[in-house]
């Protein structure tokens, strides 16, 4: 039996979230940039012994066509909001797509599974700050970030790991608490 899971996945212009997903679903990296406007593919994937269709929007980094990336959202209950390494104006985006999920989703910070992907770590090789830089971001945004680059799928296919560990995190807080929330008001109820 499969867990349907609908995967939005944002950033600015040319960070790589096309690149990201054809890598993690068809093991194919593309050099050339094809601006997009809005993409469907699926990846089937297994994860702790659970199979997840994962139904994934590919979407638009124009401003201009945020209607369609705010609708892609709404149909969403997961995300991956990707950033560059070697385009410090991208990670300006992160809190720009992080308040818009939660704006159109209209919904508690924190409650969703989101995570984000520093991409295009084959350009910084040599660079000693990454995992410095890298915490700063998980430490900023209170969100989970990994590097990874669209040229190995092993790295891409990290980014749906790490994902699908903070969907089962979340799934697993949201079916316990009522059950708790139900044990104490039995319980209370019976004294009165």
């Amino acid at each position: 039996m499969y867990r349907n899971l609908n995967l939005c996945v944002l950033g600015g212009v040319a960070v790589g979230k096309t690149s990201i997903i054809d890598s993690a679903t068809i093991g194919n990296y593309d050099r050339e940039h094809i601006p997009t406007i809005e993409n469907r593919s699926r990846k089937l994937m297994q994860h702790n012994k659970k199979v997840y269709n994962i139904s994934i929007h590919d979407t638009a980094s124009i401003r201009e066509l945020n209607f369609l990336v705010k609708e892609s959202i709404s149909q969403c209950d997961s995300f991956i909001i990707v950033f560059s390494l070697n385009d410090e104006n991208s990670i300006e985006t992160i809190q720009f797509y992080k308040d818009l999920i939660y704006d159109t989703l209209k919904c508690k910070k924190g409650s969703i599974p989101i995570v984000i992907a520093a991409n295009k770590l084959d350009t910084k090789v040599n660079d000693s700050t990454i995992y410095q830089k890298i915490k700063k971001i998980n430490r900023t945004y209170s969100l989970p970030c990994i590097e990874c680059t669209s040229k190995d799928s092993d790295t891409t296919n990290s980014v749906f790991n790490l994902l699908l560990n903070n969907v089962e995190k979340k799934t697993t807080k949201r079916q316990v608490i009522p059950k708790i929330k139900f044990f104490f008001k039995k319980k209370f109820s019976s004294i009165y």
